[in-house]
């Protein structure tokens, strides 16, 4: 199937509202709809082509245009889905990353009685972590007499906008039977300066739309069970049950192999209705009620799914695929889990959300702004190592608990308090930018930090060297192999050290998370 894909800088601020209301507040999507890019390239195209072509190109669904969503660091951010809660004041966001380990699928794992779950709604995120927020601004208007040329009675109003600076990308995907000319037609016509949104004869909505070749997109995984398939939404769903609206996704409107059965305990979903402007026409289309992005669809199937049956999924499911709706990734990775799964993050990105509005030499403020966000990427880098090993020590908490024999309720002996964490951090502090001194004032025999009668003695396992300190000081040595700053990774993993959550799992207030 071929695809092509799209980077949008928005140069000016751009409306795209949610309702098409022409009074009252306007409340700005924080993405770009599939199907602003398909009515660009129609007003570019389809007076020039005949008929057929037309109808292929807009109307068929052999051409699909995708919502266009943010950038972060390099990454697409996709909508957070909808599945993932947290504890109610527990942020899970530190700067702008996500904690995978305050995360978690409440169909997977039976909530804490102790605690209120809260959804995480709002906002993107990469598949590295990041969490991504559009930025948007509001402005009040005023309509204007037409007959006077004064400010109309009673008819102020407000505009909200996304920020220019932005970058957002979205994909053009293609039947394979459509014609290598009228392919080589439509790509070659989208890319240059546009004008998007609403009040595009006004101060809003300029962009610059260029291709990009090396583009990463979603990937079907595989699931733990075969038979369990799950669908996050990456843009809205419009179904129909019988020619009525349908915001219950059974099994059978999807298209699923007969058997299949929609898991409605294990699935979470929002939904909303619109009615979309036709400028064209200039009215409203029919109203939509649509499932809406984020949305995690849980089904049991009678079998695994063909190849065949995959690639219909990846095309799009429901109505108006032609638009951007019904895009959904099959089996994602990092859904696969109670918590997120999360890859390593890039420690150099190449930019974040904004992108560059103009191409003058950088002045020194720009230099220095530039190595800040650089700076910040490898700080979020730093800090996912930090995680996982804050992750694998209590795990290793677990395997100790249960080699030990002693009960869930009860505290740990001897265990690293903290006392221990801010000698960790001070070491880290200490011996900046010296991994080698750093390793030794650690792992050393007599002076080490991690010695013994320390807490760091504890033991998980028969072996002599299954205890806390040698799985640290064996990890932070492979991760010294691999080129990383072990003081700025010991330096997060102390902070982590020094919150409630070490304590509470030492001390067995916490169940233990997968």
């Amino acid at each position: 199937m071929p695809q092509f894909h799209f980077d949008v800088l928005l140069r000016q601020p751009v409306i795209v509202s949610q309702h098409s209301a022409t009074t009252g507040a306007h409340e700005c999507l924080d993405y770009l709809p599939g199907s602003v890019f398909l009515g660009l390239a129609a007003s570019r195209l389809y007076q020039t082509l005949p008929p057929d072509e037309s109808w292929r190109l807009f109307h068929s669904g052999q051409v699909r245009f995708g919502d266009a969503l943010p950038l972060a660091y390099g990454e697409t951010a996709w909508p957070v889905p909808l599945n993932w809660h947290h504890h109610k004041g527990e942020s899970p966001r530190v700067d702008d990353c996500l904690l995978q380990d305050r995360l978690y699928d409440p169909s997977r794992k039976e909530p804490d009685a102790a605690r209120q779950p809260a959804q995480l709604r709002g906002g993107y995120v990469t598949e590295s972590g990041n969490s991504v927020m559009p930025e948007r601004s509001f402005c009040m208007k005023t309509a204007i007499d037409r007959h006077t040329g004064l400010v109309a009675a009673s008819q102020l109003f407000g505009y909200q906008a996304l920020q220019p600076g932005l970058s957002y990308r979205f994909s053009l995907d293609l039947d394979e039977d459509l014609p290598a000319a009228l392919i080589s037609t439509l790509t070659n016509v989208l890319p240059g300066k546009a004008r998007l949104g609403r009040s595009r004869s006004a101060e809003f909505g300029a962009v610059q739309i260029t291709s990009v070749d090396d583009a990463a997109m979603p990937v079907v995984g595989q699931p733990e069970d075969p038979l369990t398939l799950t669908l996050w939404l990456l843009s809205d769903l419009q179904l129909l049950n019988r020619g009525q609206p349908a915001l219950q996704p059974l099994a059978e409107l999807l298209g699923l192999p007969a058997g299949s059965e929609w898991l409605s305990k294990a699935s979470f979903l929002r939904g909303r209705r619109y009615s979309p402007w036709n400028a064209w026409r200039r009215h409203h289309e029919c109203e939509r009620q649509v499932i809406s992005r984020g949305s995690v669809l849980r089904y049991r199937l009678p079998a695994p799914l063909d190849s065949q049956a995959l690639a219909n999924l990846n095309q799009g499911v429901g109505l108006h695929i032609e638009a951007g709706l019904g895009r959904v990734w099959v089996n994602p990775p990092l859904l696969a889990g109670e918590k997120p799964r999360f890859s390593a993050p890039k420690a150099t990105p190449v930019a974040s959300n904004r992108g560059q509005l103009s191409t003058p030499p950088p002045s020194a403020l720009i230099r220095r702004l530039q190595e800040r966000a650089r700076q910040h990427a490898g700080a979020q880098a730093w800090q996912w190592h930090a995680e996982q090993l804050f992750i694998g020590l209590t795990d290793r908490i677990y395997e100790a608990r249960s080699w030990q024999a002693i009960p869930g309720d009860e505290p740990l002996p001897n265990t690293p308090g903290r006392s221990q964490w801010g000698r960790l951090k001070t070491l880290a502090t200490d011996c900046r930018g010296r991994d080698a001194e750093l390793l030794d004032n650690l792992t050393h025999t007599t002076h080490g930090v991690l010695r013994e009668r320390s807490g760091w003695e504890l033991k998980f396992g028969p072996d002599g060297g299954n205890s806390l300190g040698n799985w640290l000081g064996s990890e932070l040595h492979k991760l010294a192999e691999q080129g990383k700053p072990l003081d700025r990774i010991l330096g997060h993993l102390a902070v982590l050290g020094l919150q409630p959550r070490w304590s509470k799992v030492c001390e067995g207030r916490l169940e233990e998370q997968a």
